[in-house]
């Protein structure tokens, strides 16, 4: 690594800018001043992308960027420009596109040639230093590239700017399925997907690798609950119907009943279908739960530190990349406060507390509240050591937690973790040889399993297993080198997490998840949001960043507004989640060409096309999730003009949804919402009120995706203002009551728990 001045990084914010800062190679942000230098001295630029905890980017630093002769190459060849995609997601997903055309496949680091208008001419994403099995290294890549601008210079800017125009004609084309029907079918699809694609042996929907996924757990979760309130309590009549009321029932439910000729046939064909869809309801879950308890069970679990790494290299679970994500532990945290509301077994309320320890331990700002972005996967064995090993800081040799358990505890650890002598890690998962004689940690048994093995009580074996837990953990964080944290804190991340400790809040009853989710929420008000402009900031490292926030920003801020104010009924979380969806619509929506929200502002200049991103992966789109905001605020301040956004929106996307349903499951799960309709339930009287507090456990206490818990107070300024259901129950009474209204009608004031409970059965 050369010792030389540092580049122009080392005057940037972002950790991964700052991990180049010494680099040889003349490394650039992005922005003017290289662009023009690129005109000026008429050179392609070579734009890397990657974030600060991505391991294959710093396998690719370490080869080529901080080796003399390589950096040498760039420098005399190119402007070289690093961005950090977490900070930047516009510049990653314009190229990613492009890459993902070329080669077929993505990922990072993401390394891209560039006209010095910004038109892509090649791309990939990691190249070894040499050349290898007939393909370049990046050297050879080098010099291939600057020869072909030398001499095919005008040709290269062509087929740059073509690809681009096709990709502009793309998005701005009008969907046929603009009169497409908005219907279950659809989500049906998605589950039909899903059904085929699962791995009943290990869980999950892929081969491998396995990425723990929450936007399908999200969908299935959705998709259980929907059909069943659909079928309601039917088959209790069904002995007693008429004629008319199986065809009115059956029509409900999309029956065709043309092929039936008498009453037993209409009968019949009813409670076919009824017991089909019963049987779909019962996999939806039974798919997750098994994925959840696989997961949970697996070496992608931290048992020692808390939290899940990224993924699984396995189909087992078991031997993870070691990096862990803020916006991972958000969404399973999520998944498994929805798993544990729809079975009430502990065990899953275990692991929101393991989630919530680990986020609040080691990614929260203590000072400010706000959650940092994430832990790398690479850290040094031990202190002193040269190299950063993958898993350093996780792994564990036998011999290793004999010394530190003693023999009788450490064979019993051993055995229920999966632990062996020679280490448990599959040689064909140790590319690079990091992880030999180590033992990622993997419950093998059952604590009943263990229990019965060593012919213990299963008390023992509980008090036996947590008591080891403590002593390798304290081991692990006194003894370790940590690995890098990426302390910069990102809004829409952070929003998916207030979203998150609210709902882990409602299901569990800790005050301390309400408490983590507000500090956040203020964190953000106090240092990323404009309060005179209306605008958000995308992040935060030693002060604001200069980068503005993009959609998902603002939709995931309103999505954890929205929890938060059904947690806490503090109507100020309300009206600023009124306040940045009217933002969000005048920034990113596409009012002229049929709907749906770009991900970029219409003021970006270096953004050659505006997307609108569709696709549910690591996080669900921004689109997914203002389909779901625009309906529950459509519903609360009776504004027409989000519900019809949020119509327009589901019509822009549908073909793709009919095309690619396994792609956007949020997206099925936002239509089924607006399907079925947002529930608003609305308590009056005083928190304080015992029987006031009752009705709002009963209702927290399930899983009702499209509810909307509402709080009518005398001084509430935004319920007041902007609801006329609110108005009008405050005019017609005080008592402590429950109100359930649908469709903008509210059934009438429930005032005793039984009945409460009664009704929500059947609704």
């Amino acid at each position: 690594m050369s010792t030389n001045n540092l580049n122009r990084l080392s005057n940037e914010k972002s950790p991964y800018l700052l991990q180049h800062a010494d680099n040889p190679v003349d490394w650039f942000p992005w922005g003017e001043e290289a662009f023009q230098k690129a005109k000026e001295d008429n050179k392609l630029i070579f734009l890397s992308v990657g974030y600060s905890t991505c391991h294959w980017c710093h396998v690719m630093a370490h080869e080529s960027f901080e080796n003399e002769a390589i950096a040498k190459i760039m420098n005399d060849n190119f402007v070289n420009v690093k961005v950090d995609r977490e900070i930047q997601p516009d510049v990653d997903r314009m190229y990613m596109i492009f890459v993902q055309s070329l080669t077929g496949g993505g990922g990072w680091p993401m390394s891209v040639f560039l006209t010095p208008d910004l038109y892509p001419v090649f791309g990939g994403t990691y190249f070894p230093p040499e050349d290898q099995h007939g393909r370049p290294g990046f050297p050879s890549l080098l010099k291939r590239m600057a020869s072909l601008w030398k001499e095919q210079g005008e040709a290269l800017k062509k087929a740059g700017v073509d690809t681009i125009e096709k990709l502009r004609e793309l998005t701005l084309q009008k969907f046929e399925g603009q009169n497409s029907q908005l219907n279950m079918k659809l989500a049906h699809n998605v589950h039909q997907y899903f059904i085929s694609s699962f791995d009943s042996d290990e869980g999950g929907f892929d081969g491998e690798p396995k990425f723990p996924t929450p936007v399908q757990f999200h969908f299935l979760f959705r998709h259980h609950y929907y059909i069943l309130s659909e079928l309601g309590k039917a088959e209790e009549r069904f002995a007693i119907m008429s004629i008319q009321e199986i065809k009115k029932r059956g029509h409900s439910l999309g029956i065709d009943f043309k092929d039936c000729d008498n009453e037993a046939q209409y009968l019949n064909k009813l409670q076919t279908v009824v017991n089909s869809r019963k049987q779909a309801a019962k996999k939806d879950l039974d798919m997750v739960t098994f994925t959840l308890k696989k997961i949970a069970m697996g070496g992608i679990h931290d048992h020692i530190g808390n939290g899940f790494h990224r993924y699984s290299t396995d189909k087992y679970w078991h031997v993870p990349h070691f990096e862990k994500m803020l916006y991972d532990q958000a969404q399973l945290l999520m998944s498994y406060v929805e798993v544990y509301l729809l079975t009430k077994d502990e065990y899953y309320a275990e692991v929101v507390r393991d989630i919530v320890t680990y986020v609040e331990r080691d990614l929260r700002d203590h000072e400010g509240g706000g959650f940092y972005s994430a832990e790398d996967a690479d850290s040094y064995p031990h202190e002193g050591a040269k190299h950063k090993l993958e898993g350093a800081f996780a792994v564990w040799e036998a011999s290793e937690i004999k010394e530190i358990l003693g023999d009788k505890n450490s064979e019993i650890f051993s055995y229920h973790f999966g632990v062996e002598p020679n280490g448990n890690v599959d040689p064909r998962k140790d590319i690079q040889g990091e992880l030999k004689k180590k033992n990622v940690l993997i419950e093998r048994h059952t604590p009943k399993e263990t229990a019965k093995k060593f012919e213990i009580s299963l008390d023992e074996v509980k008090v036996i297993l947590s008591e080891s837990k403590e002593k390798l953990a304290k081991y692990r964080f006194d003894k370790r080198p940590k690995p890098h944290r990426d302390d910069k804190i990102l809004t829409s991340w952070n929003g998916l997490l207030i979203s998150a400790l609210a709902r882990a809040y409602d299901a569990i009853r800790d005050e301390k998840y309400r408490e983590l989710a507000e500090g956040a929420a203020r964190f953000i008000k106090d240092q990323l949001y404009d309060s005179g402009k209306n605008r958000l900031l995308r992040s935060f490292r030693e002060g604001p960043g200069e980068v503005e926030g993009f959609v998902d920003d603002y939709s995931n801020l309103i999505e954890g507004l929205l929890d938060l104010y059904q947690s806490t009924f503090n109507e100020s979380y309300l009206a600023w989640a009124i306040d940045l969806q009217d933002q969000q619509i005048t920034l990113f929506y596409d009012e002229e060409g049929g709907g749906g929200f770009y991900n970029v502002g219409k003021n970006n200049k270096n953004i050659l096309v505006r997307l609108k991103d569709d696709h549910d992966g690591a996080e669900p789109s921004a689109n997914s999730v203002s389909v779901s905001n625009l309906l529950r605020l459509g519903h609360i301040v009776d504004k027409a003009d989000y519900n019809a956004k949020a119509e327009q929106t589901l019509k822009y996307f549908v073909e793709r949804l009919e095309k690619v349903p396994y792609a956007m499951p949020a997206m099925a799960a936002s239509l089924m919402l607006y399907l079925k309709g947002i529930k608003q339930i609305i308590f009056v009287g005083s928190e304080q009120e015992t029987i006031v507090q009752k009705y709002i456990d009963i209702i927290r206490n399930r899983f009702m995706p499209n509810k909307f818990l509402l709080k009518a107070k005398e001084n509430g300024e935004v319920l007041n203002e902007r609801c006329e259901v609110i108005k009008s129950i405050l005019q017609a009474e005080s008592a402590p009551s429950v109100h359930i209204c649908e469709n903008f009608t509210c059934g009438m004031p429930i005032s005793d728990v039984h009945e409460l409970e009664e009704k929500l059965v059947e609704s």
